[in-house]
C-alpha cells in the first residue's frame, strides 16, 4: 500500500493521507472496487494499470464526466486510460498529463518570459536581480524569487537556457569552431608565456554554454606522470618521474544502438 498526501479542496486544503493498493493487496481487504470510470465518489477505483484508490469527484461539464482520483485525473471516455504509476513516478497528482510539474511548467508563456529575463542579465554579465525576475514569472506568489529559483533549477529549463545561449552565441559567430580556436591559441600561448589561464578559462566558460562538456563522472587514479619540456621552452627541460594524483573526466558514451 502506498500513501499520498494531498491538500484538497474536498478536504478544506487540509493535509489529508489518500491510500492506493494494488489489486492484490485490496482484494486482500475484502472491499469492492469498480473500473475507475463508473466510480461515484466514496467508491474504490482500480486504474487501467491494477492499482485501487477512494474516487474523490465525478464532475459532469455537458457531457464531458471528469473522474478524479488521489493520484490523478482523467475523461471518462471509452478510449481514455488512467494510470496510477505514470502520476506517480512524475508526482503529478492533480492533471491528466502524466508529466511532470517542471515539463509542464517549463512550456508556459511565464517559464519563457523568465527564461529570457535572466538571460538577459547574464548576457549584460550583471547579476540577476531574482526577486525582479520572480515577479515577472510568478507575481501571484507569496514569494515569487522563491518561484523562480526553483523554475531555474529544473533539467527541463536548463537545457531551454543551454539551446537559448547557443543561439545567440552563434548569431555572435561564436560557435564550437570558434572554442577550440581559443583553446588551440591558449595551447600556443602556453609556450611563451607562464599564464594563460584567463584565455583558457574563457573557453571553458564558452564551451560549458555551447553544451561541449561532456555527461561525465569523476574517477581518481594514482598514474606516473612524464613530466617533460613539452609543456613550454621555458620549463626545466629535465626529465623528472612523480607519482601524482589525478583525477580524470570520463566521458559518458552515449549508447548508439
Amino acid at each position: 500500500m502506498i500513501k499520498i498526501t494531498r491538500r484538497l479542496k474536498v478536504n478544506n486544503f487540509e493535509s489529508t493521507d489518500y491510500e492506493v493498493y494494488t489489486k492484490e493487496e485490496f482484494q486482500k481487504i475484502g472491499k469492492k472496487y469498480k473500473h475507475w470510470n463508473k466510480c461515484n465518489p466514496g467508491d474504490w477505483g482500480i486504474s487501467d494499470d491494477g492499482y485501487v484508490a477512494e474516487c474523490l469527484q465525478r464532475n459532469i461539464y455537458g457531457t464531458s464526466i471528469e473522474m478524479v482520483f488521489p493520484y490523478g485525473r482523467q475523461w471518462a471516455k471509452k478510449t481514455a486510460k488512467l494510470e496510477f504509476e505514470p502520476h506517480y513516478y512524475s508526482k503529478n497528482y492533480s492533471n491528466v498529463s502524466t508529466k511532470s510539474y517542471a515539463e509542464l511548467e517549463s512550456t508556459r508563456n511565464r517559464a519563457d518570459l523568465a527564461i529570457d529575463a535572466f538571460l538577459a542579465y547574464k548576457m549584460a554579465g550583471e547579476t540577476p536581480d531574482m526577486d525582479k525576475i520572480g515577479r515577472i514569472y510568478r507575481p501571484d506568489q507569496k514569494n515569487p524569487e522563491v518561484a523562480v529559483r526553483k523554475l531555474l533549477r529544473t533539467k527541463e529549463v536548463k537545457k531551454i537556457m543551454t539551446d537559448k545561449l547557443k543561439e545567440i552565441l552563434v548569431d555572435k559567430q561564436i560557435d564550437e569552431g570558434y572554442v577550440l580556436d581559443v583553446m588551440k591559441d591558449a595551447i600556443d600561448t602556453a609556450k611563451v608565456k607562464e599564464d594563460p589561464a584567463n584565455m583558457i578559462r574563457a573557453a571553458k566558460e564558452l564551451s560549458v554554454f555551447l553544451d561541449m562538456q561532456p555527461k561525465n563522472k569523476q574517477v581518481t587514479e594514482s598514474i606516473e606522470m612524464d613530466m617533460s619540456h613539452q609543456i613550454a621552452d621555458t620549463y626545466d627541460k629535465q626529465t623528472k618521474k612523480l607519482k601524482a594524483t589525478q583525477t580524470r573526466m570520463l566521458e559518458e558514451e552515449n549508447d548508439t544502438d
